[in-house]
């Protein structure tokens, strides 16, 4: 088996805490046409994300932080990448909020090589198609972003024009510019971005957007 050549990420960090499970990952990564990297600690990997584009391959916990740490350290610095984690069966609550940070998915130790090649090979293909819909929305302004907080939480445009201080025109202009944007020709599509999205981590329940409160 070789490296697929429509998968344009070709690097894989390796973060793990034991030498035998980083020296058999990087072993399988290469023999699949993979450059690999590694590190011993999330530290590390962190202080060098901004120059690192590659598939994250880590331990759900190094010493006495974990991949919501990680995650969320990654996420506000918008380093954003395919990550899977390796993971013990005790380890699930952690699991289940990395994935609403935008991790991937996760493998269970002891792990099988089939399992790691068929995760990672998936986590790279569903980012490269994600990654697109992450920079259309990164492209919207501070207030078409609250806009499309609004609009994803069902908000009417009278409410939009209550909570966000502006008139029904400005909403509406903000609102044709949202879906501009996002390439998003109805509202039922503009929804089904919002998964894609969770590497970002968006509140979409904002203060100045309390719809309840109307």
């Amino acid at each position: 088996m070789s490296l697929d050549a429509s998968i344009v990420v070709k690097t894989i960090f390796i973060v793990t805490e034991g030498d035998e499970d980083r020296q058999t990952l990087a072993q399988l990564f290469q023999a699949q046409g993979f450059v690999t990297q590694s590190f011993t600690n999330y530290q590390d990997y962190i202080e060098q994300a901004a120059h690192l584009e590659g598939c994250l391959v880590a331990d759900i916990a190094i010493g006495k932080q974990n991949a919501v740490q990680l995650l969320t350290q990654l996420n506000q610095i918008e380093h954003l990448s395919p990550a899977v984690f390796v993971a013990n069966i005790g380890s699930v609550s952690t699991v289940v909020e990395a994935i609403k940070l935008g991790a991937f998915d996760f493998i269970e130790k002891p792990f099988a090589e089939s399992e790691v090649l068929e995760k990672v090979t998936h986590a790279i293909r569903d980012f490269e198609t994600n990654i697109e819909i992450i920079n259309r929305y990164k492209q919207l302004t501070d207030k078409e972003k609250q806009v499309f907080a609004c609009i994803v939480l069902g908000a009417t445009n009278q409410q939009m024009t209550q909570k966000l201080h502006i008139s029904t025109s400005t909403v509406e202009k903000h609102r044709a510019a949202v879906m501009k944007k996002m390439q998003a020709e109805t509202l039922p599509c503009l929804v089904k971005m919002l998964p894609m999205l969770n590497p970002l981590s968006i509140d979409l329940e904002p203060t100045w957007c309390d719809l309840a409160a109307s």
